[in-house]
């Protein structure tokens, strides 16, 4: 079931994503049409919107949400946090993969160990 909800955010980011296009579109129709009235001079679809690439980007998000979902169900709790973690998944999962312990786990390397800690002696101040 997360898997679903995940892609199910990833398609609504994808959504919301089409419609950003639609309506620069739209604004631009507009833009065109209060300069002249010539319908030629419109922009075209085609301009704004790019099928293969844009199914391709859908199916990719789509994907890393599912993805997301299955990778963090353990840790989600409801319908509603594992389909913002699926919206979130390219960022969540950028994130992840560059934490420092993981690049080290995957390259079979030691992290390198946290600076010491103030000792009982010494006195730590915090802004």
């Amino acid at each position: 079931m997360s898997i679903t909800y995940g892609a199910l955010g990833g398609l609504v980011v994808e959504i919301v994503v089409f419609y950003g296009r639609i309506a620069t579109w739209q604004a631009a129709r507009h833009r065109a049409l209060s300069r002249n009235r010539r319908r030629d001079k419109l922009p075209r679809f085609d301009k704004y919107i790019d099928p293969p690439s844009d199914a391709l980007a859908a199916l990719t998000r789509v994907s890393l949400g599912a993805g997301a979902g299955w990778l963090f169900s353990g840790q989600l709790t409801g319908a509603l946090a594992t389909v913002a973690v699926g919206a979130s998944a390219p960022a969540l999962l950028r994130q992840f993969g560059s934490a420092r312990t993981l690049q080290a786990a995957i390259a079979g390397t030691q992290p390198e160990p946290a600076a010491p800690a103030a000792s009982a002696g010494e006195e730590v101040l915090e802004s």
